[in-house]
């Protein structure tokens, strides 16, 4: 099985969550900023995930003797 958190879903599945939470936090927008700013980083990493499952699946189709 897979690692979940080699998977873009994962990681866009933090944002959201981290975007919800800092919604909640309203009435302390310095931690909201905070917040939303990891949520941002946690898009960062689904699209880099996402490349690299992208470039993986271009290595094996180039070479699938690789597998």
């Amino acid at each position: 099985m897979d690692d979940p958190i080699k998977q873009p879903k994962y990681w866009r599945d933090r944002a959201k969550a981290t975007r919800m939470k800092a919604k909640q936090l309203r009435y302390d927008p310095r931690e909201s900023r905070r917040m939303l700013r990891v949520a941002e980083e946690y898009e960062k990493l689904a699209d880099r995930c996402a490349e690299w499952l992208g470039k993986a699946a271009l290595d094996r189709q180039q070479d699938p003797g690789t597998q």
